[in-house]
């Protein structure tokens, strides 16, 4: 698509430092999704290991032993891993690991999208669709006269069939990855994960059968959800949105803050949705 963009009129070529930028974006954005690994890391055990060439040197962590043992009763264990089990994380079965935050394996990526690469992965489909219509709504007078057979007149350097391919391809890239792209959205807004929604989509009909109201308690609207997400507003301005920069996601991914709303709820409904939470993910670990 660049190379076309080069060749497209005069009028158009003054856009070519824009369609530029979009492109070194998604190159940028894309490595650091495919290189983020968003899994849970193992915790320390009783023991650590030191290599130093042949000699092994094991060092008691009393502290570390401690912790062991305080994240075993107070954390779930992972029914394939048996690991101590982090909120909203899940065993992924391609991966073979716990990842924090779980949202779904993309094959195109080959990677976990999860906590330290969703943000990423959201902006790497949002370049694609900027850059699909960027390129469909200067490149389509060039793809009207490719389609005119009957002309001979045909100024630009690459062929016909190329230019109407190119465009043919952009338009669906843009639509599929565009739907894609919205449904993520959606999902951060309302504080989600894919999985996520599936479990709670199941928990409003059951609140909705016992006359109760459902509660989020990882969203806090609207506005607020989409810059806890991109963490942007607090350490970095909101326009770095629009730059491809590394920014590390809000928190570690293990423990996550509730809304105010959940803390209004009763203290039984409180320990009921944290173990309804726990029960979906044991569900939905062993189908993973």
């Amino acid at each position: 698509m660049l190379g076309l963009m080069r060749h497209l009129p005069a009028s158009s070529l003054q856009h070519s430092s824009s369609f530029s930028h979009c492109i070194w974006s998604i190159a940028f954005i894309f490595t650091i999704t495919w290189r983020s690994k968003p899994i849970l890391a193992p915790y320390p055990t009783q023991q650590l290991r030191l290599e130093k060439g042949s000699t092994t040197v094991i060092h008691l962590l009393d502290k570390c032993s401690w912790k062991w043992r305080n994240m075993q009763e107070k954390h779930p264990r992972c029914v394939k891993s048996n690991l101590p089990k982090s909120e909203r994380a899940h065993h992924c079965s391609i991966c073979n690991k716990c990842i924090l935050r779980f949202d779904h394996h993309c094959p195109w990526i080959h990677n976990c999208v999860g906590h330290f690469n969703h943000r990423y992965f959201v902006l790497f489909m949002t370049y694609l669709v900027i850059s699909a219509a960027y390129f469909i709504f200067f490149g389509w007078q060039p793809f009207m006269l490719s389609l005119d057979l009957f002309n001979d007149d045909w100024p630009y350097y690459y062929p016909r069939p190329l230019m109407a391919f190119s465009i043919i391809l952009a338009i669906c890239m843009g639509l599929t990855i565009g739907g894609l792209c919205l449904w993520h959205y959606y999902l951060i807004v309302t504080a989600q994960t894919t999985v996520e929604f599936y479990n709670n989509h199941y928990d409003k009909k059951q609140c909705k059968r016992m006359g109760e109201v459902f509660v989020n308690m990882y969203s806090f609207g609207f506005k607020e959800n989409l810059r806890r997400f991109f963490n942007v507003c607090e350490r970095f301005p909101w326009y770095t949105i629009l730059y491809p920069v590394p920014i590390p996601p809000r928190g570690n991914g293990r423990v996550f803050e509730k809304s105010d709303e959940f803390y209004l709820l009763p203290k039984s409904r409180q320990q009921d949705h944290i173990e309804m939470q726990h029960e979906a993910q044991d569900i939905e670990d062993k189908e993973l």
